[in-house]
């Protein structure tokens, strides 16, 4: 089975009610607040190192049986920027926890934090939306 890098849109960055432990290396993100300053529509967006996925797609993405990820709760809040670029109310978003290793499971994050998935993986990912991100193939 083929593997796929996938660099998706970034949409924001961190809210203030954003927690990271920077008493590890590397820090690590046990609340997540991702805050909007644009959209272009994609299902799967990133804010290193976090990646989070509209609702639909997370339930694809379990209906689909795909491995390596869980879902977790985070908090959605728009920047100023975001107040004025995003017309359209956004969809509800799932934060995509790993919980399996990159090149071994469907869906995973490798040591460079680039999210790895795997051909099934990434054929649910763009029945959602993937148009704005870069897709290239994995070397292992």
């Amino acid at each position: 089975m083929g593997y796929y890098i996938v660099q998706p849109e970034v949409a924001g960055d961190f809210g203030d009610n954003t927690v990271l432990d920077f008493s590890v290396e590397p820090a690590v993100v046990t609340r997540l607040e991702y805050r909007f300053s644009d959209w272009l529509g994609d299902a799967v967006l990133e804010c290193t190192p976090c990646f989070i996925v509209t609702e639909a797609l997370a339930a694809a993405i379990t209906e689909a049986g795909l491995t390596g990820v869980e879902f977790d709760e985070l908090e959605v809040s728009l920047s100023p920027e975001g107040e004025e670029l995003i017309e359209e109310p956004l969809p509800r978003w799932k934060w995509l926890r790993f919980t399996g290793k990159a090149h071994q499971e469907d869906l995973g994050v490798d040591e460079d934090f680039m999210l790895v998935v795997s051909e099934r993986a990434l054929a649910v990912l763009r029945e959602h939306g993937l148009n704005n991100a870069r897709v290239t193939e994995a070397l292992q």
